[in-house]
């Protein structure tokens, strides 16, 4: 297999495992009514179905180091999916709110691990390539939660029982993790990492825990939007399938965002750059809140745009200030795990748009 080949066979493969990092979070809001009618979860429960994948990503983002360090970075991807693929499994068994609560959790530990290692993945296999490919990374990830928010309502309505739509999202977790270790093994190897220096070193950066508090906040618009979008729209008399729809066009937008805005982060200053990504999220979630019933898609995608291309630029500020893949894996790690603030932050954007 020649060089370039290979590259292009390992970012197939990588672009299809961002597409799993998404559905189990964003397959849950379009189907939450019929969730707690056979479950009998309220609102606040079944508002941990979200949440909990979310801590769990936090958490285990922190554990980056850990990662890398005992479980390798080709094992450690090959074991978050087989998790996925057996959290939305564990949906397929009965809707009582144990096994959803236990499969929204194993989820968020499987999404968890991949994104402490992706990141170092990267910069080892793509050095020169590094912002394109974490665009493509990110758009893949938004792009399956799209998919997630448009094709389970559909699938929900072809099949014997709507937990059959939830468990049909094991098919391209499995099919992500064959796809990788079919590739892996003609990967070359990444460098052993057994100190901990580097990672005491991230720690003590203020600029470290600035890039923290950002990504932390721009994680907490986008689970409150997941959460959040389909019930509203719901509640004010629109159908399932048009709730869905809404998500559908956030990802698009998503989509469109961490493919454009990273290509045009050419330069080392990228201010405009995120002015603009958080502008455009300001706009969109102003629309949600004052003008929900007009232009509904237009604040979507605002959103969308704003959101996919915050993301990226955050992942490839981090990457740029560490030159080694640990290293930049490891600040990488110390913002997702900024994660958990996004439950702590998500209520009060929920009560700003209620109000």
């Amino acid at each position: 297999m020649t060089p370039a080949l290979r590259q292009n066979l390992t970012l197939a493969v990588l672009v299809l495992t961002g597409i799993n990092m998404r559905p189990l979070l964003t397959s849950i809001g379009p189907l939450l009514p019929d969730i707690r009618a056979a479950s009998g979860m309220s609102y606040t429960l079944a508002a941990l179905l979200t949440a909990l994948p979310v801590i769990a990503m936090g958490v285990l983002a922190l554990a980056a180091g850990w990662v890398d360090r005992y479980i390798g970075q080709k094992r450690s991807i090959a074991l978050s999916l087989l998790i996925i693929a057996a959290g939305a499994l564990l949906r397929e068994i009965a809707p009582n709110s144990g096994l959803l609560l236990t499969s929204a959790l194993a989820g968020g530990i499987g999404i968890g691990i991949i994104q402490a290692a992706i990141p170092a993945v990267i910069k080892h296999l793509f050095p020169r390539r590094t912002p394109l490919v974490m665009g493509l990374w990110s758009a893949a990830l938004m792009g399956g939660g799209g998919l997630g928010a448009a094709f389970t309502p559909w699938l929900a309505s072809h099949s014997a029982a709507w937990h059959d739509a939830l468990a049909w999202w094991a098919l391209p977790a499995l099919l992500a993790l064959f796809s990788w270790l079919a590739i892996c093994r003609q990967l070359p190897r990444a460098p052993h990492q057994t100190s901990a220096s580097p990672r005491v070193a991230i720690i003590g950066q203020r600029r470290a825990w600035t890039l923290g508090l950002y990504f932390g906040l721009i994680n907490a618009g986008y689970a409150s939007l997941i959460a959040w979008l389909p019930p509203y729209y719901i509640q004010l008399g629109d159908s399932a399938q048009y709730s869905g729809s809404l998500l559908a066009l956030l990802t698009v937008g998503q989509t469109a965002g961490a493919l454009l805005l990273p290509a045009l982060a050419r330069q080392e200053d990228r201010r405009q750059l995120l002015l603009l990504a958080l502008a455009l999220q300001l706009i969109g979630f102003c629309g949600f809140i004052w003008l929900p019933e007009h232009f509904s898609a237009l604040w979507a995608i605002a959103c969308g745009v704003g959101l996919g291309g915050a993301f990226p630029l955050c992942l490839v500020l981090a990457l740029d200030h560490a030159g080694q893949p640990a290293v930049a894996g490891r600040l990488v790690a110390l913002c997702r795990g900024s994660d958990l603030s996004s439950p702590v932050c998500r209520p009060g954007f929920q009560a700003c748009c209620v109000a």
